[in-house]
């Protein structure tokens, strides 16, 4: 292998690689490319603009503005759930502190959805809950009582934050435990008590943290469909599959693309806006390591109860129930279709991770070797797809890929040949060209990061051992960036595992993935009948945290080596 490697290095010209890396580029802005077209070229066909005339005019305004709400409801709710966990995480040394941080950060491998069915089955009318309390006090109807509605915007959002809030909560915990000690015992020498140190010191430096991660639960809880469509809450999401499966109308589908994209747009312009004058100045030689303080027993009781509901609600329940599923019904879980569908779903995910990871290599290496605005922007180009909720990107593949298809079937009539029908719009290779454009943003993410850390003198030495940068890239970079790569790899292949509104949209006739496939159960009330193959999903997406908690444990470690 170390003899091939070289050869095939310097046989593929620099050049080459550039241009292929624009394409790559290209290719993932495609769809976004797809819709505006689509949008603009739709005016000129009135057919095409009735329905969404009519949808503007009858329930658009009310979709979006349940979109609002139920973003609203999301990021509030991950707030409530993230904020003080991780403070308390952040500043109380206390017997099984770090397993704490890891256990509140299962729920996300929990699909929203998932959770949604469950909870619903436990707390509608005729659910185990209000039956035991009809029994209980002797209540006849729903008149005599009331009880919260989880089929509700708000229900919604509370099931979408248990799944999301993760993300919030990892990124306040380290926020906060990065932040200066001296301010805070500066402000202690003052007077100062310890929640009027949180309001008025701490939380104001972990804004940026709290904001990125609020435009992130944002992006995601706009994205989703099967919680909202579950619920019966339409939002421009469902209005997007609805545009194109019931009224059969993609340029409605893409107009309405286009306005959720604008949404996103929106929060993340505010997210900006927010911080655009926030400065931190922080001299390093005077930070010290805050010292974690000792709760007392009445602390720690809160801490446990309040971080235990939560990882209750969003990790322990569902997948108990799941477990019980399994068990109940363990004959109609236990199948050929659902190996199928497992089997099916690992290739498809497998072969998006490996382009997604060969790409962010590409595009990052060639940065690494020549720094310039075009090698800057084609990175910041392929990252773009993962702003693009689910739904949005299959409407945008469809465009193209479907123009293709038509256009080939045509050519080929006209040249005497027979069709060959859907090549691209109706076969697997849509739903990996999704999966590369949605998640390519995270492999760039992972090795970008590791390039970052990567010496710069051991470029130096390659070139002035006469090293070509292709043979640097073989002997040097790669080796060093394995953890890295594989790191990329499985966060790629498990998004690809639980993405679902893409999927719905763009799989092949008579072909399910393991996301599919549980929510075509969930919908029609019969998640018993998937549960096997929602526990699969859940283990599968438990790999990225396992993987994340050795790294941190492995940073801490090699930072309390270097300050030695």
């Amino acid at each position: 292998m170390n003899k091939i490697m070289p050869l095939l290095t310097s046989a593929v010209p620099t050049k080459f690689l550039s241009l292929l890396g624009w394409l790559a580029a290209l290719f993932i802005l495609m769809p976004v490319l797809a819709l505006v077209f689509e949008s603009l070229s739709s005016f000129f066909s009135a057919s095409d603009d009735e329905t969404f005339s009519e949808l503007a005019d009858s329930v658009l305004s009310v979709y979006a503005l349940n979109s609002l709400l139920t973003v609203s409801g999301s990021v509030f709710f991950a707030l409530l759930f993230a904020t003080a966990p991780a403070w308390w995480c952040a500043h109380y040394q206390f017997k099984g502190r770090n397993w704490l941080v890891w256990l509140m950060v299962f729920p996300l491998a929990v699909p929203a959805y998932i959770s949604a069915y469950i909870y619903t089955d436990a707390l509608d009318y005729a659910g185990p809950i209000q039956t035991t309390l009809r029994s209980w006090f002797d209540w006849q109807s729903p008149r005599d009582y009331w009880f919260f509605d989880i089929r509700s915007i708000w229900g919604a959002s509370l099931m979408l934050a248990l799944a999301l809030y993760p993300y919030l909560f990892l990124l306040l915990y380290n926020a906060f435990e990065r932040s200066p000690a001296n301010l805070q015992q500066a402000a202690r020498l003052m007077g100062a008590n310890r929640q009027r140190i949180f309001w008025t010191i701490s939380l104001p430096l972990v804004r940026p943290a709290m904001a990125i991660g609020c435009t992130l639960v944002a992006m995601e809880a706009l994205a989703d469909y099967g919680t909202v469509q579950l619920f019966a809450v339409n939002t421009l999401t469902t209005a997007v599959y609805d545009s194109w499966l019931v009224y059969g109308s993609l340029a409605t589908a893409a107009k309405i693309s286009i306005l959720t994209l604008v949404f996103v747009l929106a929060l993340v312009g505010m997210e900006k806006y927010s911080r655009r004058k926030q400065q931190h100045f922080d001299s390093r030689n005077q930070q010290t390591q805050q010292d974690k303080i000792q709760p007392s027993n009445k602390k720690l009781l809160a801490i446990w109860g309040y971080c235990g509901l939560i990882f209750a609600l969003g990790f322990a329940i569902p997948v108990y129930t799941l477990i019980g599923y399994s068990a109940d019904y363990w004959a109609e879980n236990w199948q050929g279709p659902l190996w199928q569908h497992s089997l099916s779903t690992f290739e498809l995910a497998g072969i998006s991770a490996l382009v997604a990871t060969l790409i962010a290599l590409m595009l990052n290496s060639q940065q690494r070797f020549k720094p310039s605005l075009a090698n800057q922007n084609k990175l910041a180009i392929s990252s773009l797809g993962y702003a693009i909720p689910g739904t949005v990107l299959a409407i945008g593949l469809l465009i193209p890929f479907g123009e293709f298809d038509l256009w080939l079937n045509r050519l080929l009539v006209q040249g005497g040949y027979d069709k060959v029908g859907l090549l691209l719009s109706g076969t697997s290779f849509a739903l990996i060209a999704a999966f590369v454009i949605r998640f390519a943003a995270i492999s760039n993410g992972s090795i970008q990061s590791a390039y970052q850390q990567l010496p710069g003198n051991l470029d130096d030495a390659s070139t002035m051992l006469n090293g070509s940068r292709l043979r640097t890239f073989a002997r040097i970079h790669l080796p060093i960036l394995t953890p890295a790569v594989v790191s990329a790899f499985l966060l790629v292949f498990i998004e690809c595992v639980k993405e679902l509104p893409a999927s719905l949209l763009l799989r092949p006739f008579d072909f399910e993935t393991l996301a599919t496939f549980v929510y075509q159960f969930a919908s029609d009330e019969q998640l018993e009948h998937a549960a096997l193959a929602a526990l699969m999903i859940v283990v599968v997406s438990l790999l990225p945290i396992f993987l994340l908690s050795r790294t941190q444990a492995a940073m801490k470690t090699a930072n309390r080596d270097n300050a030695g």
